[in-house]
């Protein structure tokens, strides 16, 4: 089985400046040049083969699967939206610009103590995990092992996926950078362990000029590849 995790493409929250989880932005038309970026992309390979779609319940996250499976020629496919693939509830940390969040919550790391995280008025990061636990005992667990499936995300939502997926412990996922608009994370599932083992890790190669400005800066933020920690 191959999984295609991809962080939805740029919504007008990305272009705010400030700190979005929850509250529901659409795509802008950058957004959606990126959606259809990555959907060429995984065009080739997926030609031919039966596909599996699942997104969080957000527009941002559903409309960058769409825009994908119209790319891939699978846009008959029944997409599978589901709340356990919603972004971290950031709750009172919402609509804060990151320098707000710095002064008012300096203890709150979400780079680098992403797994000791509980948002005021929000998730916990054991929240997150909990979803993400029960999306894979729900989705993944039982499915054949020669299925592709696209499973559409939020930025925090998939690095706590990943990092589950591949068994990992927690404190490992504060190795795990940012994933960039529309990066993908290609896992294999292994037939007889049914262990994971990544193809390739948040490759956002397929941008180029859609690249978000200053990503380098923010979001490659690991002292430690987390590949090789």
């Amino acid at each position: 089985m191959k999984l295609y995790l991809i962080r939805h493409a740029e919504s007008h929250g990305n272009t705010k400046g400030k700190i979005i989880s929850t509250t529901n932005f659409e795509l802008t038309e950058k957004g959606i040049a990126q959606a259809r970026r990555i959907g060429a992309k995984l065009c080739a390979e997926l030609k031919g083969k039966k596909v599996s779609a699942y997104c969080s319940s957000l527009a941002r996250a559903r409309q960058t699967l769409q825009e994908i499976l119209q790319c891939t020629r699978h846009e008959d496919t029944v997409i599978t939206e589901t709340s356990c693939l919603k972004e971290m509830d950031l709750g009172l940390l919402e609509g804060m610009s990151w320098e707000e969040r710095r002064q008012k919550y300096p203890e709150i790391d979400l780079d680098e103590k992403l797994s000791l995280l509980r948002a005021p008025g929000g998730e916990s990061y054991e929240d997150v995990k909990k979803r993400c636990l029960t999306f894979i005992e729900s989705h993944l667990k039982d499915t054949d092992n020669d299925s592709n499936i696209i499973i559409v995300s939020h930025g925090i939502t998939l690095r706590v996926l990943t990092n589950l997926l591949l068994n990992r412990p927690d404190e490992d996922i504060n190795h795990l950078n940012w994933m960039e608009n529309t990066a993908l994370t290609e896992l294999a599932r292994q037939k007889q362990s049914h262990t994971y083992q990544v193809i390739r890790l948040n490759d956002y190669s397929h941008l180029e000029e859609l690249k978000t400005a200053g990503y380098e800066n923010w979001g490659l933020f690991a002292k430690r590849d987390y590949q090789k920690s």
